[in-house]
This record gives structure tokens, C-alpha cells and sequence, in this order.
């Protein structure tokens, strides 16, 4: 392809999402075992300290048994599974290890550009446009590969499903940046039973029959390198023993994220602090083989993904917000879901970050909220949002009552049904916070946060609604290894490693400020396959 930039199914389904995938993982992790590489003495300068998991083990040199192929994937996720069938179809041996045992995706949405509707000078403002939502530390090369490849990649990955019986429904939306129009088409699971993970599992199967190779429960420990090339996966099998995959054109790390290894996650995103974890799968283990031999993380601090509320209940405008005490806390006009997280901070550190209900808080909305919409929308329309694709807020889902204390009780009365341990709410306090707040807007100036006047609508005249709010999970870290156009990591002088790539979330500098922007819904999956589709193709031509 040359250089990229410019051109048993029912019992996974039956354990109910990735939360159940814990359990399958457990004896996967540990491969981060604290050992010291030549790339970790680059980063820190010095052999023989930083964090344990830079810290390299001995290379494995004896096996219980060797497998040869022309390509190894790492991973059998979204990315994985799109790596595996483009490097099968392109004619490659393909072998593809998994930690746990099964095909493993999350979320609901995957995003590509509809290339058919979208010109060229359209399709690189939205390049900027992430550029300028990851705090200018993308890298453009690797973002006109999603930009230029998405459409084809998820349109394969659409069929393919479907052809297992795994329909995805559709979802179109225009972004416009600069000027000019970016059409969005992103593929949607959210009506299927196991949403996306749904997808991938079909997709497992259907590689399978064309003759792709699965290792399940087969997590990798350790890359050879020979001569400076890597060579292969060194894995464990059930057994315990190491099984080396090799790999005569590259090895491919589509191992997802380290979101489950807390001592990465303190090093790499210290902000995530006090979160708890998503899952127990996602250990990094085969990140931290990648830096025993040769490849560089991308710098911290690394973009984290925290969702909050149920789509049916997110409501992204800026009326009241009240914290875990009952007390107005911030500024509204930064009201977008990803970016709140960052307020949670000195209330996850006051619980001793030991309670990650911390990071909630309630936003109270008026009853002629929707009035407002349209006229704020149209003033700030990467602020203002009611939907999560085409799932549209549901007010009946929304805390309601008539009057502000019977509201204020149906708070205390929620936190206290979910489990908010955290929060300390007190009617009398919750009334006096949303009086004070009434008090600024009838005067016109905030001089309590300074919020724009425009955005000082008054909670008054009932019935009164209160949205919960909020996150205390951390489902991804968007930081992975330093890739060029082609997904081929680099050591430390940025000199790529020959035989060996990351895609997916493995891979880093598509993203890079602080939060996940939520303005391209489903771009981080769209990224995903994306990166393995072109990336399977591109070694299995090598």
C-alpha cells in the first residue's frame, strides 16, 4: 500500500457486555511483571530505575512448541479482527492470539467519513479539526489514514457482521469546521444484544472458516528479536508454557489499551486517578513487550475516555450543576460530558480516592429547557448536544417533581438507591443552592463563576428535573505506542522497528489532549478498525 497517509458466540453474548469479561481474563494478566530494556533506559535515562513495568524480563529462548506464519496479530479485537482479514485476503499465513477467550470489543458506534459527499478540502478540515480537539498533538499522517480508509473499512466491517446476522443500523451527521461540511456515517450496535462486541464475535467466526488461525486464553509475554528485527510472539499458553508465533513479515500489536494495570495508569494518565477500573483484561502486557523490544510510549499525558450517564439521559447544556454536597462547583458553559470528568478531580482526592462516586454530581434543568436548544446549538455547536447517535434524551428517564424540596429529596433518594456513597446532599442545602443560582440569573451577572449571561436561565416555575451525572469508570486510555504512516512503531531516535506494528488503541498520536472528544461519535472504534484494516494489508504485502 505504500505510505498510507496519502492514499461459542451465544455464551459470550449471555455474559452481558464487558463487565463479565473480567472474569475470563484474570489469569491473563501479570505479563507487566516487574524486570529493564534499552528502551526504558532511554526514557528514563538511567538502567535500573523507573517504573517496574519497563523493567524487561530475560528473553524466553525455550518453547513447548513453535508456529510458523507470515503475519501475528495480538489482540482479537475491533482492530485485530480487521488486521487478521486484511492480511488473510491479501494471501497471508495469519495467526491471531488473545488473552482471554473469546473476541473482545466494546462500545456501540464506529465512525468513518463518507468519502462519496465529503471533498478533499472537507475532509482535511476535519483532520484539523481533531488536531485541534487533541490539543494540536495528533499526528496528521495517521489521522488521513482513518480519514481516507474509514469508509472502506467499515463498510467491510458492516457486511461482514450482517453476513453473521449482526445488522448494523446506520447513523448519519454533518460536521462543519472551517467552513465546510464533513459527512459522517457511523455504524451502530446499540439494538443488538451485546452491542458492538456482538459484531466482532460473528467476525471471529467468520475469519476462522476462511482460515485465520485463533489462540485463545494465549496472552503475549515477550517479542523476539533477532538481529534487531522482531521476529515473533512469545505467548503462554493454558498450560503455562511459552509457545513462540513466529512471524516471517511482522508481528501486529492490537492489544488494546492498559486501562486494567494501575501502575501504568499512574504513570502514563496520573489524572485517571480514583476511577475504578473497567475491566481486568486490559493489563498492557503486550504494550510493555513491545517496549522491551525497542518501541517508545507516546508521550503523557495520555487522552482518557470516561463516559457518564445512559444516552437516553445525557443532556449536554449549561444549566445549574450540583456536587455531591448539593452546591454549585463550576462554571456550565463547559458542559460536555468528556470534559467534566476533569472537575471530579478534588472530590475523588478528598474521598482519598478510594471512592470513585466522588465524580458525580446532578444537573438541574428547567422545565422549559428545550426552548433554549436550538438558539444555543446553533451559538456553540460542539458544546450543545441530545444525542448519543440517534438516541435522543428521554426526559421521563430524567429525576422530576414540582417543587425544588420534593426534587432535592428525589436526589437524595436516587444516590442513595445507586450507591453514591459519596454524596452528602442535604435538602435545605440543594434549595439554597438553586435560590442563589436564581438570584445571579435575575441580576444578569454570575459573580459566583462569571458564566456567560446568555446561559443564566433561572430554574424556576416547575415541574424541576435533576439529571444524574457523572462517571466513576475508565473504559479506555487513548496513548499507545509511537507509530509512523504505515502503523510501524519506532524505537527511541523515532527509527521504525522493522517487523513490528500497533494499530487500535496499541498504537498512539491519533488522540492527545487530556478527555476523548465526543464530537465525532464513534471515532475512537472507527480509528480502531480503521488502523487494523490498512495496517493487515499493508504487512502481508511486505
Amino acid at each position: 500500500m505504500g505510505n498510507l497517509a496519502n492514499v461459542t458466540r451465544r455464551d459470550a453474548l449471555k455474559l452481558g457486555g464487558i463487565a463479565a469479561f473480567g472474569a475470563l481474563g484474570a489469569s491473563a494478566l501479570g505479563g507487566c511483571a516487574p524486570q529493564q530494556a534499552a528502551s526504558a533506559q532511554a526514557e528514563t535515562g538511567d538502567a535500573g530505575t523507573g517504573p517496574s513495568f519497563l523493567q524487561a524480563p530475560e528473553p524466553v529462548t525455550e518453547f513447548a512448541a513453535t508456529h510458523e506464519f507470515d503475519v501475528v496479530v495480538v489482540g482479537a479485537g475491533e482492530s485485530g479482527l480487521s488486521a487478521v482479514h486484511t492480511a488473510l485476503e491479501a494471501g497471508a499465513h495469519v495467526a491471531c492470539v488473545q488473552n482471554i477467550n473469546t473476541a473482545q470489543t466494546t462500545g456501540n458506534m464506529a465512525a468513518s467519513i463518507d468519502l462519496d459527499r465529503t471533498d478533499e478540502a472537507a475532509v482535511q478540515a476535519c483532520v484539523s479539526f481533531i488536531n485541534w480537539k487533541s490539543d494540536y498533538r495528533s499526528d496528521r499522517d495517521l489521522v488521513n489514514v482513518w480519514a481516507h480508509h474509514s469508509q472502506e473499512a467499515l463498510a467491510w466491517w458492516a457486511d461482514e457482521a450482517a453476513q453473521g446476522g449482526v445488522e448494523s443500523k446506520p447513523h448519519e451527521a454533518t460536521l462543519s469546521y472551517h467552513g465546510y461540511d464533513i459527512h459522517l456515517r457511523a455504524n451502530t450496535y446499540f439494538h443488538v444484544e451485546g452491542n458492538h462486541n456482538a459484531a466482532a464475535l460473528v467476525i471471529a467466526e467468520r475469519l476462522a472458516q476462511a482460515g485465520a488461525e485463533f489462540f485463545y486464553n494465549t496472552p503475549c509475554v515477550q517479542l523476539q528479536v533477532e538481529n534487531g528485527r522482531v521476529t515473533g510472539a512469545i505467548c503462554k499458553n493454558d498450560q503455562d508454557e511459552h509457545v513462540l508465533f513466529k512471524a516471517s513479515k511482522g508481528v501486529i500489536l492490537a492489544c488494546g489499551d492498559y486501562s486494567s494495570n494501575q501502575e501504568m495508569l499512574d504513570y502514563y494518565a496520573p489524572d485517571t486517578k480514583g476511577f475504578s477500573l473497567f475491566t481486568t483484561y486490559r493489563d498492557g502486557s503486550a504494550l510493555c513487550a513491545g517496549m522491551w523490544a525497542g518501541a517508545v510510549m507516546t508521550p503523557p499525558t495520555h487522552t482518557k475516555m470516561i463516559h457518564g450517564e445512559p444516552s437516553n439521559v445525557r443532556l449536554e447544556m449549561p444549566f445549574l450543576f450540583l456536587d455531591l454536597h448539593g452546591e454549585r462547583f463550576m462554571d456550565e458553559s463547559c458542559c460536555r460530558m468528556g470534559y467534566m470528568n476533569n472537575f471530579a478531580r478534588p472530590y475523588l482526592a478528598k474521598a482519598g480516592f478510594q471512592d470513585s462516586t466522588a465524580a458525580k454530581f446532578f444537573s438541574i434543568v428547567p422545565s422549559t429547557w428545550e426552548d433554549y436548544y436550538d438558539g444555543w446549538k446553533a451559538e456553540a455547536p460542539y458544546d450543545i448536544s441530545q444525542y448519543n447517535g440517534d438516541n435522543k434524551v428521554d426526559p421521563e428517564k430524567w429525576i422530576k417533581a414540582d417543587t425544588l424540596e420534593e426534587l432535592a429529596d428525589a436526589m437524595i433518594a436516587y444516590a442513595e438507591e445507586n450507591e453514591w456513597t459519596a454524596m452528602q446532599l442535604d435538602r435545605q442545602r440543594i434549595v439554597d443552592s438553586v435560590t442563589r443560582y436564581n438570584e445571579l440569573c435575575a441580576a444578569g451577572r454570575d459573580e459566583d463563576f462569571g458564566k456567560a449571561a446568555e446561559y443564566l436561565v433561572p430554574i424556576e416555575g416547575g415541574p424541576y428535573y435533576a439529571i444524574p451525572r457523572g462517571s466513576n469508570k475508565l473504559p479506555a486510555i487513548l496513548g499507545g505506542l509511537v507509530v509512523n504512516a504505515d502503523h510501524q512503531c519506532l524505537d527511541a531516535q523515532f527509527q521504525p522497528i522493522e517487523g513490528l506494528f500497533a494499530v487500535g488503541n496499541a498504537s498512539g498520536q491519533f488522540f492527545g489532549g487530556v478527555d476523548y472528544p465526543m464530537d465525532i461519535e464513534g471515532l475512537s472504534i472507527g480509528r480502531a478498525i480503521t488502523s487494523g484494516y490498512v495496517t493487515g494489508a499493508h504487512v502481508a504485502q511486505l
